[in-house]
């Protein structure tokens, strides 16, 4: 079969200005309005998902993994938005968002699969009625009847006659495989190629029915031709081997980190050409001059733009340099803001990170050990009686350490003026 080349993301459109300048979060933003660099790992989701267009079904499993605000959401909805952009009705694709508790009933999840593809069908009945209004019908109505088969099957194996309700605590789908749910859905999904979407997958609950719908997303999909993508904390590779995923491809697992300074400047650049006016030369001036602030983070980049924004918003909207030291002074409060929450999300004193940061920039490129930061910690950890697993899991989700790729066991401070912000605490 000869490869199509899949569509590279499109550039979200902007938001209008006044609702941009309201976001205060990532989260918030829905696609990013001016995303930005990301080429390499989003050639990571290219290649995968041109090997299921070429006939590989099942395999591939992406994972893509930071810390907090590193942008694994927005890089998420970039490559929703791509398959929706590709999708047609002689070749449709789906996306398919399923929540992490989603994965613990085979059910549920397969569900979730068939409800996207009714989505994406009745999306594209819309553009092309004559072609696919009558496949979308027959979707519709064989989902139904497979939900009716499945929860049938699922309250007779648990040993409840028809018509009457499942005993205390039996689950109706709890003794069904979910290799047998998949296949019993692959003549309804067989046509589609389904990209499956987990937001949030360090929350993936460890469990025997997870590792079973998980097996059939990662390994054998019966059949059914999809792909499994996990967005997750930096510790979302190590979940999934506990629920029992291993052999992954060692260019599938993608550690976010920060973005290139050119990267970053361009997202300012697009901010400014779209809301602002001024010279070219001085825009590069603003742009640049931001991005060195932002140090290529994505939550910086955002939080940066927004107060950037603000002070444009209320003064001219013209590129003085004036408003230029007062956009710094801002976005500068807005990273501290970022920095006393990703603290305030952790359970220990802040002394130990203070402690931390201090210990990690007499090391080169601030790396520590883990066995560097069980001493470091061994204080703080003895007077509250946590366990060091406990902590190093606590600062990891926090974002106040991240694993270094390149080295197992080691983890660093994943923003350079988040360290000097440790450094500095008044404790």
């Amino acid at each position: 079969m000869s490869q199509r080349p899949f569509t590279k993301p499109i550039p979200a459109d902007p938001l209008p200005e006044i609702v941009w300048l309201e976001q205060t979060d990532r989260s918030e933003v829905g696609r990013e309005p001016f995303f930005c660099g990301r080429g390499a790992e989003y050639e990571v989701f290219h290649k995968a998902v041109n090997s299921l267009y070429s006939g590989r079904v099942g395999g591939g499993t992406m994972i893509f993994q930071g810390a907090p605000g590193a942008g694994k959401t927005a890089l998420m909805l970039e490559c929703m938005e791509a398959i929706r952009c590709h999708s047609t009705s002689d070749d449709p694709w789906v996306s398919v968002c399923l929540n992490p508790g989603t994965l613990k009933s085979p059910v549920d999840a397969m569900m979730g699969l068939i409800d996207a593809a009714n989505l994406e069908s009745e999306r594209l009945s819309k553009i092309a009625p004559d072609v696919i209004a009558g496949n979308f019908r027959k979707l519709r109505d064989l989902g139904s009847k497979l939900y009716e088969e499945l929860s049938q099957r699922g309250i007779g194996v648990a040993g409840v006659s028809e018509g009457c309700k499942p005993k205390d605590g039996i689950n109706s789908d709890s003794t069904m495989s979910a290799g047998r749910i998949f296949r019993s859905a692959t003549p309804l999904l067989e046509k589609f190629h389904l990209v499956v979407f987990v937001d949030e997958a360090q929350n993936i609950p460890i469990d025997d029915k997870t590792q079973d719908v998980l097996d059939c997303l990662h390994r054998d999909s019966q059949g059914i031709p999809l792909v499994a993508a996990f967005f997750g904390l930096s510790d979302t590779q190590e979940v999934l081997r506990r629920c029992g995923l291993s052999r992954f491809a060692a260019n599938r697992v993608v550690n976010l980190e920060t973005l290139s300074i050119k990267d970053a400047a361009g997202s300012f650049r697009r901010m400014l050409n779209t809301y602002y006016t001024g010279e070219e030369e001085e825009k590069l001036i603003w742009a640049n001059t931001l991005a060195e602030l932002s140090q290529g983070w994505p939550q910086h980049i955002n939080r940066i733009g927004i107060a950037t924004g603000e002070v444009l918003h209320t003064n001219s909207g013209q590129l003085e340099r004036y408003l230029l030291e007062q956009a710094l002074e801002r976005g500068t409060e807005r990273k501290n803001d970022y920095y006393a929450g990703r603290l305030a999300a952790v359970s220990q004193n802040p002394v130990l990170y203070k402690n931390l940061a201090s210990a990690a920039i007499r090391h080169p490129q601030g790396i520590l050990s883990r066995k560097e930061l069980r001493r470091l910690a061994a204080p703080e950890l003895e007077e509250t009686e946590e366990s060091f697993n406990d902590f190093l899991t606590n600062a990891l989700h926090a974002g106040l350490l991240a694993p270094v790729a390149s080295l197992p066991f080691h983890y660093q401070i994943p923003i350079p003026s988040m360290g000097d912000y440790l450094r500095s605490l008044p404790v």
